[in-house]
């Protein structure tokens, strides 16, 4: 038994209605069992509930035993002394505000229905499977479920932009840097994502800008931060061009991070080097990127818009000395989609929640909504329960809903499971 469980059961009151319910102060009656309260302080605030006919209006705490109030020092803690009632699964004590008055306690072990006691178990022992209201999804109204993604999604590009936002934060509140910075972590994919932000916090835009923005300026100098023209057997282009990095060192100033980049079963599109180059790529149009970014209403129009400069005819040779090849410094339809789902949409989200203007965060859903699905294990999990995204906010949803709810088994404060709880 969890306390998340005897939350969904006061919040829709799945008591058993057939027997009276009662408290240690009296017969007890609920008007409104109030709102749920997610911050610190009592479980419920604003509850009205009728103890023998007398009416008081407060707070709800809630626990699996009685005894939990002391041991949480609830009875020493002003924020509780206005607890009009607390429902516990199991009361194993009295309790007490600090002066001294008894706290009505409503025991709830013998009033919950059998059917429900039954299915919160089924969700809860599931060992089998990582989706654990799998049994019961036929059953579940498909607005029950589109409502669920919707929430999840919110939540996820929020969760995702928290770390923009500190990121902004540590950037003098820089805007272009923390863009710069979070489609460096982005290219770098899982394996390499903290290397490429490290990279790209050694290289402030402010040099870059000094520069003009140059392509063939830019190059030299992320391809020696990155450490890549190190080669004892270097090639007369490599030489060059670690003549030219040393000559901007010195320049800006700038201090080599130690990086340690992962090659292992990597293919070549997503190699590190190439994936610097194609940033480098990036930066030299970062600019113009930014204030599309804000301009546009959609992807598609957003990259049709842009055109990435063209490489100098040295890249393609310094690539095959490294046994790589150019196509993976292109916008490959996988590193556009990419970037919209994980540097635009969290971006323009990160935007909405430091100005507080909605229609950034509503742009970032339409960027999404505008994108076709990732295709990933997790979506065909789904897929194999009868519910397919059909564009990348669903699918983003979907991914959520199973990485931080079904696999953790959260189904209490999920949707579904509270609809599967529904008596």
């Amino acid at each position: 038994m969890k306390e998340d469980f005897l939350h969904v059961i006061w919040q829709n009151q799945y008591v058993d209605r057939t027997k009276d319910w009662s408290t240690d102060s009296g017969k007890l009656l609920v008007k409104k069992p109030g709102f749920r309260n997610r911050l610190a302080g009592p479980d419920f605030h604003q509850a009205t509930v009728f103890i023998d006919d007398l009416e008081w209006v407060g707070s709800v705490e809630i626990h699996v035993k009685a005894s939990e109030w002391n041991q949480h020092g609830h009875q020493n803690d002003p924020t509780y002394q206005s607890v009009i009632l607390h429902v516990v699964w199991e009361k194993d004590t009295d309790v007490r505000r600090s002066d001294g008055t008894i706290v009505p306690t409503f025991e709830l072990k013998n009033l919950i229905p059998l059917e429900i006691l039954l299915k919160y178990r089924s969700l809860m022992d599931s060992q089998k499977t990582v989706k654990p209201c799998t049994p019961f999804l036929p059953s579940i109204e498909p607005l029950v479920l589109i409502s669920m993604q919707e929430r999840v999604l919110v939540e996820r590009l929020e969760r995702k932009s928290e770390l923009i936002m500190e990121r902004y934060i540590s950037n003098q509140k820089n805007w272009l840097e923390t863009l710069y910075q979070t489609i460096a972590w982005n290219l770098g994919l899982k394996t390499n994502s903290e290397a490429m932000l490290n990279l790209a916090q050694k290289i402030p835009i402010k040099h870059l800008a000094t520069l003009g923005w140059k392509l063939e300026s830019i190059l030299p100098i992320f391809l020696g931060m990155a450490g890549f023209l190190e080669s004892d057997l270097a090639s007369d282009t490599e030489k060059k061009l670690a003549n030219h990095f040393q000559f901007y060192v010195k320049k800006f100033g700038l201090q080599k991070p130690v990086i340690q980049w992962n090659t292992f079963r990597i293919r070549g599109s997503a190699m590190p080097l190439v994936r610097v180059i194609l940033l480098a790529r990036i930066v030299s149009q970062l600019p113009d990127w930014f204030h599309q970014l804000k301009e546009n209403e959609e992807p598609n129009r957003f990259f049709n818009h842009l055109e990435l400069e063209l490489l100098p005819d040295w890249v393609e040779e310094f690539l095959q000395e490294h046994t790589l090849s150019l196509s993976g410094t292109e916008l490959s339809d996988f590193v556009r989609n990419s970037l919209v789902v994980n540097s635009f949409s969290p971006m323009l989200t990160a935007m909405s929640l430091h100005s507080g203007e909605r229609e950034w965060i509503e742009k970032a859903l339409d960027w999404l909504s505008a994108l076709k699905p990732e295709k990933n294990v997790i979506l065909d999990l789904w897929k194999s329960l009868n519910i397919k995204a059909e564009n990348s906010a669903q699918s983003q949803g979907l991914i959520e809903l199973q990485n931080e709810f079904c696999i953790r088994k959260r189904c209490m404060e999920c949707a579904i499971g509270q609809e599967i709880l529904r008596w």
